[in-house]
């Protein structure tokens, strides 16, 4: 019968495949120390968000006396994107004011007194900070053109389209603005965008825009990259939030007195204007932007909730429906004296 654990020649313990290890043996540390060897070498091509983060924040991670990296100066992220059309034309057009909070997790846009404000937060490494700002910048450009509109101003269904349409354009801007960048010699937004989440959005973009740079003014590479972002699960944290707004307004949106406007092409027209180039939402070659592949649910919680809001809407209508129309019947008035006289009339034909 043979044993979990032997010595070999060497006097070195032997651990056999599928036993347990011995209490006080140390764990095996090659793939700790291959993998530090490869994120310490400067050559290595950044193959995962991992290995980003620790180029961009290695300063901090590694510094003996633990301080912070130095925060990168908001005249400089200026700088930097002025090396953009796109960034140039929106900081121009929306004269937003850009301010560092660290309280903010990741960036946010708000206006406050007719000044239009985009917060960072100045923790973030300088990449993620110029894909934030771009983000930023063009919804202030979105309620300059009138299209950052309250989702919730619609019914659940076209809420749900209007607010993944607002992510999408944002997220397409910041990454046209980065790719504009990248061919500008800063190539740092770009790297950033591409080893995140919605890598597969830029390479989208990337693919069009290297095919045909005339793609990046007619709309093709723009409206590329915003159909990708409906693909996938991505939209379905997008919707999440957007849910939760609804049950959260109980006495709002949950028992609207009536029913709300409809979506009209308009809003769709006014998200696609582009500073620089074609609206790419009303290129004639594509899907419509209201079309119900883009507003579709497929995850099964959201879907669940989705439903049962609209259920509860209807009920709410059908209820308040009912209450008017007993008011109204309520309302009519019988004049008891004329009836009584029709009733005489009717018994005593004969007397009058």
């Amino acid at each position: 019968m043979g044993k979990d654990a032997g010595h070999d020649n060497e006097g070195k313990t032997i651990i056999k495949s599928g036993s347990k290890r011995p209490a006080g043996l140390r764990p095996d540390a090659r793939r700790v120390r291959d993998t530090s060897r490869r994120l310490r070498d400067e050559n290595n091509k950044l193959s995962h968000r991992a290995t980003l983060d620790w180029h961009l924040d290695q300063r901090r991670v590694c510094d003996i006396n633990g301080a912070d990296a130095e925060i990168v100066p908001i005249s400089t992220l200026k700088e930097i994107m002025s090396l953009s059309r796109t960034g140039v034309a929106l900081m121009a057009s929306t004269d937003a004011e850009i301010i560092y909070d660290a309280q903010s997790p990741a960036s946010q846009f708000y206006v406050q007194g007719g000044r239009r404000i985009v917060t960072l937060n100045p923790h973030r490494p300088k990449g993620d900070l110029i894909n934030m700002l771009g983000r930023e910048l063009r919804r202030a450009g979105q309620a300059v053109n009138g299209a950052l509109v309250n989702p919730l101003t619609f019914e659940p269904e076209e809420a749900i389209l209007v607010n993944r349409a607002q992510q999408a354009d944002a997220l397409m801007v910041s990454i046209k603005i980065a790719w504009e960048l990248k061919l500008a010699g800063e190539a740092e937004a770009w790297d950033h965008m591409a080893a995140s989440a919605m890598g597969d959005v830029s390479r989208t973009f990337e693919i069009k825009a290297q095919a045909d740079f005339r793609t990046l003014n007619n709309g093709e590479a723009s409206r590329a990259a915003y159909d990708k972002f409906f693909e996938d699960s991505r939209t379905k944290q997008h919707d999440k939030r957007i849910i939760h707004q609804m049950l959260l307004d109980e006495h709002g949106y949950m028992k609207a007195p009536v029913k709300r406007p409809r979506v009209s092409m308009d809003l769709f027209k006014k998200l696609g204007e582009m500073p620089n180039g074609r609206n790419y939402l009303s290129m004639k070659s594509q899907r419509a932007p209201t079309d119900m592949c883009y507003s579709t649910v497929e995850d099964r919680s959201n879907a669940n909730f989705l439903w049962f809001i609209k259920f509860e809407r209807s009920f709410q209508e059908k209820e308040l429906q009912m209450i008017e129309e007993s008011i109204k019947l309520s309302a009519e008035v019988v004049d008891f004296a004329k009836w009584n006289d029709k009733v005489k009339r009717a018994a005593h034909p004969q007397t009058h």
